[in-house]
């Protein structure tokens, strides 16, 4: 679909370039520069004094790569300005600039967009009238609102060709450029794990009397979702003798009838001081024991049966009993598990011992899911080191705790990567940015505004989201980091075709 994409875009399809021309469509000239958050790529023709010359300005927020939809451009050169209110299409602004002089002067653009304005510089050569065209100053210079990216395309060690892909399909796109800065990066050991259920986030269901064990809802089995105090099971005395629910539950409210009758006539009698203070007492703690016992029973119990209620929200993790079968007082009948927090068991090999007093946190990805996650972000905390190998496989255990979003699965198996506190500087690059061909691993590099290089990498260790660079880059690059497919897609449409900026 994606090379379709690219097939059906028109005049912006990306086609291959490997020559190290600074021409964009016959004799144009290009400057890509940036600020902190905004992309200037500049097309213009070869400049010559009293001539006009029109200018292609595409404006890129770098922070989500999105088109500058509103905005006021400036251009200036040599005395000379023009300025355009708002962009022909989302992100392109189209000027007209007529060079008063000639020789080489700095051309300045300037995009002002409610309170903030930016301003970027680039050096050009301005031909006299009737000069030979040449050709334009390469790279730019600092300064200190803005910087040039150097638009000679010298192919660094290890480029594989230029990739042409224009702003639109950029923009289209889920596509993001991002500057290669050293960031932290941590030691990560990667390894297995499973996903575990935390002790004391399951909940034992006991019978509470003997009986036949009735099931309300025909749909209960093991994996049900259960709300907190749902009738699970009904448990029926029949015409069993022994332990026999019902006849408690007579013989206890006819004991409780008795002792109430026993405690209204002493509470009348010792009101007229008829008998004395222990015997009123007595009858008094009778009855409420009576009470306590009867209702105690009768708050399990109804027509039915006695009653089973879920004690926590969750699933079923265990299902013990099946419709029918004779059960006993205290035998177990369910486990009922949360699941609103999990444990993650990662399983370190024995010759690593000594890096698990350093291992902070970690990440993983378990198998029914591409997603990453983290135990930071999952509000989780490392829970324990294990300190023996004996009941694990020959594995130390490390145990994380984190929530559960509802998106776990209790034993599930994992991938995981566990993390020391960050050690050391590092070029690093989501794995999204890396494209692995024949077991080589390569980024795209941005060389110009439209252009991008693939350049092949080493890399180093993963935490899962990030991978380390260990050669093949520097920083100040700017590599794609999301679209790197979308430039592997359109390396393969072998169809020249000009610009396309035809607005």
């Amino acid at each position: 679909m994606i090379v379709v994409m690219v097939l059906m875009s028109g005049c912006d399809s990306g086609t291959v370039s490997t020559g190290s021309a600074e021409s964009h469509v016959g004799e144009s000239l290009q400057a890509t520069l940036f600020t902190e958050d905004i992309e200037f790529y500049i097309v213009f023709p070869p400049l010559e004094q009293g001539v006009n010359s029109e200018f292609l300005v595409h404006v890129t927020h770098l922070d989500d790569y999105t088109p500058c939809e509103e905005g006021k451009v400036t251009l200036q050169l040599d005395g000379s300005s023009a300025t355009v209110a708002e962009p022909e299409e989302p992100g392109i602004f189209h000027l007209t600039l007529v060079p008063e002089g000639n020789g080489e002067f700095e051309l300045t653009c300037t995009l002002e967009t409610g309170d903030e304005t930016v301003t970027v510089h680039h050096p050009v050569d301005v031909l006299g009238k009737g000069e030979v065209h040449g050709e334009s100053h390469e790279g730019g210079e600092e300064n200190g609102e803005g910087h040039a990216a150097e638009d000679q395309h010298a192919h660094q060690e290890g480029a594989m060709g230029e990739v042409t892909f224009t702003k639109e399909q950029a923009w289209r796109g889920d596509f993001m450029v991002r500057e290669m800065v050293p960031e932290p990066f941590s030691s990560v050991l990667k390894t297995s794990g499973e996903m575990l259920t935390i002790p004391g986030e399951k909940k034992n269901v006991a019978s509470p009397g003997s009986g036949m064990i009735r099931f309300p809802d025909a749909g209960l089995v093991q994996g049900s979702r259960v709300d907190k105090g749902q009738l699970l099971f009904t448990i029926t005395a029949g015409t069993l003798e022994g332990d026999n629910f019902e006849l408690r539950y007579q013989e206890y409210k006819n004991r409780l009838n008795s002792s109430r009758t026993e405690y209204r006539r002493h509470r009348q009698l010792y009101a007229q001081q008829v008998i004395p203070e222990r015997q009123y007492l007595e009858s008094r703690t009778a009855y409420i024991a009576d009470s306590i016992r009867f209702y105690n029973l009768a708050g399990k119990a109804d027509d039915g049966g006695l009653q089973v209620m879920a004690p926590a929200a969750g699933y079923v993790h265990h299902l013990n009993v099946s419709e029918g079968q004779y059960v006993e007082t205290g035998q177990l009948l369910a486990t009922i598990s949360s699941d609103l927090q999990l444990m993650l068991r990662a399983d370190v090999p024995q010759q690593h011992y000594q890096l698990l007093k350093e291992i902070v946190t970690a990440r993983f990805r378990p198998a029914f899911t591409e997603r990453v996650y983290s135990v930071g972000e999952m509000n989780g905390s490392l829970m324990a080191r294990g300190s023996s190998v004996a009941e694990n496989d020959h594995y130390i255990p490390l145990y994380f705790k984190v929530e559960n979003d509802g998106t776990l699965l209790e034993g599930a198996f994992a991938e995981c990567y566990l993390m020391t506190a960050p050690r050391r500087e590092s070029l690093v690059v989501p794995e999204s940015a890396l494209i692995e061909e024949q077991g080589n691993a390569y980024v795209y590099v941005q060389v110009t505004g439209e252009s991008y290089s693939k350049t092949a990498v080493r890399i180093g260790d993963s935490d899962g989201l990030r991978t380390e660079i260990t050669g093949g880059l520097e920083a100040g690059q700017r590599v794609v980091t999301k679209g790197a497919m979308l430039l592997k897609s359109a390396s393969m449409v072998l169809v020249e075709s000009g610009h396309g900026h035809s607005h």
